[in-house]
């Protein structure tokens, strides 16, 4: 049997060992941006605060969450798909600021659909409030894009951490948890800088505290 030098293993080791580390960190921070989710973290964000001032009405709840998923999560995503299957969007994560042009405006137009039908399903202020927070944020990101490329998935999250914060007692922590390793998340998988994940925390709390002050 051919038996490889100690001293070789000795000084291959720690490259070796840097190389499973970047997997580690790169598989890590894949999996967290796919959790919180721009798409997911909103949803999670409204079925909690739907569920609290509903007074925990399960029924009430699991109605507005499927409004939320027809009319924002599910034509959203639909056309993301739809684009990158065509070969015009470069990935689902819609990394292109160039392409994130019609994006915004998509997403703004299904949150203003979604207002009018939890306010026609007499959902809870709160859950309008929160909804009215999301298209603000788009609509800020939106006019930001045009010459500058931020991060939708820290602007979101720090959004929704900053809501439940406000909102729903005890869901602020570990919100704020997730909006921190998301931001880490992007910049470890080269999707943004620190500097564009920090002014999208910047967009997304200060947009939540607009939108609860002024709609509450």
């Amino acid at each position: 049997m051919t038996q490889i030098p100690t001293k070789d293993l000795g000084t291959d080791a720690p490259i070796i060992q840097r190389r499973r580390a970047a997997i580690v960190r790169h598989d890590a921070a894949a999996l967290i941006s796919a959790i919180v989710h721009p798409l997911a973290f909103p949803l999670l964000t409204i079925i909690v605060i739907s569920l609290i001032y509903t007074q925990g009405n399960i029924s009430q709840t699991l109605l507005y969450a499927i409004v939320a998923v027809v009319l924002t999560a599910l034509p959203v995503a639909l056309v993301v798909y739809v684009q990158v299957k065509r070969g015009k969007w470069s990935d689902l994560d819609v990394s292109r600021r160039t392409q994130r042009y019609a994006l915004y405006p998509l997403t703004l137009a299904c949150l203003g659909f979604l207002m009018y039908a939890l306010y026609r399903l007499h959902a809870p202020r709160q859950s309008i409030v929160a909804t009215a927070s999301m298209a603000l944020v788009n609509a800020v990101n939106g006019i930001i894009n045009f010459f500058w490329k931020i991060s939708a998935h820290a602007t979101t999250a720090a959004m929704c951490a900053s809501l439940l914060w406000q909102l729903a007692p005890g869901w602020g922590p570990p919100a704020a948890a997730g909006a921190a390793l998301v931001g880490w998340s992007r910049v470890e998988l080269k999707r943004h800088t620190a500097g564009q994940v920090l002014a999208g925390w910047g967009v997304g709390v200060t947009s939540a505290l607009v939108a609860v002050h002024v709609g509450l």
